[in-house]
């Protein structure tokens, strides 16, 4: 054994697959930031001249996609259909939050970025399944995956942006919509609660709401409710 030897924790002449590339991408994106990450810092971390990271991937951007793609991948990996298309619209939304906050870093830099790749592509296959479904036809399963998506992207990018602030900007943010929510009670006797109700607020309870309202908005496109569903 000792004589094969180990060069930052890969084996010599052993072959280097994307994934060994990926998984040493995430380790250094989530220590130091997607900005960490260069094919010479790889290249350190896994034993390789970085030219050899250039079998695998043209440039950074196409690493970056792959390495924000296992976002999906893991979402993909840990949902489990239940047949009960809203049940499992929700919770993959839910899945998307959860592992959104433990690469929030990655997808503050990546979030409004398509990567195109298996994880992408399993999710957004998934999420078209449960709205046919749902009883959509495919013209308003197309229209309700570009509205779901775009709402939870977005939600999750601004979660991850404002996971990454430093926590000097993060208690500027909040004295300023704290003092946003105060001049609205002085203006608005009608608001005159909103400062004391703010900080009750639960983000999760606001997270799942939103995706309620778009199951309920399916829910109202699938049965020809024309006064409450938005329609293509």
């Amino acid at each position: 054994m000792g004589a094969a030897g180990t060069t930052g924790g890969r084996r010599r002449g052993s072959t280097l697959t994307r994934e060994q590339i990926i998984e040493a991408a995430v380790e250094i994106s989530t220590a130091e930031g997607p900005a960490g990450v260069s094919f010479r810092a790889l290249g350190a971390r896994l034993g390789v001249v970085a030219t050899a990271l250039y079998r695998h991937f043209r440039d950074k951007d196409e690493l970056m996609l792959a390495l924000a793609d296992q976002i999906f991948v893991e979402i993909g990996e840990r949902f489990a259909a239940t047949g009960d298309w809203a049940a499992d619209l929700r919770q993959l939304a839910l899945l998307g939050r959860d592992v959104g906050r433990r690469h929030a870093v990655t997808l503050a830099w990546l979030g409004y970025r398509n990567t195109g790749g298996p994880g992408d592509q399993a999710v957004a296959l998934a999420t078209l399944r449960l709205l046919l479904d749902a009883g959509l036809t495919q013209e308003q399963a197309l229209f309700h995956y570009e509205l779901f998506t775009d709402t939870v992207m977005g939600l999750l990018t601004l979660d991850a942006m404002r996971e990454s602030l430093d926590d000097d900007v993060r208690r500027k943010d909040d004295a300023a919509l704290s003092a946003l929510y105060a001049d609205i009670a002085r203006n608005e006797p009608r608001a005159s609660r909103v400062p004391a109700l703010a900080i009750t607020l639960d983000e999760d309870a606001l997270f799942a709401a939103q995706i309620d309202l778009h199951i309920q908005a399916v829910r109202a496109t699938a049965h020809g409710d024309a006064d409450t569903a938005p329609s293509p």
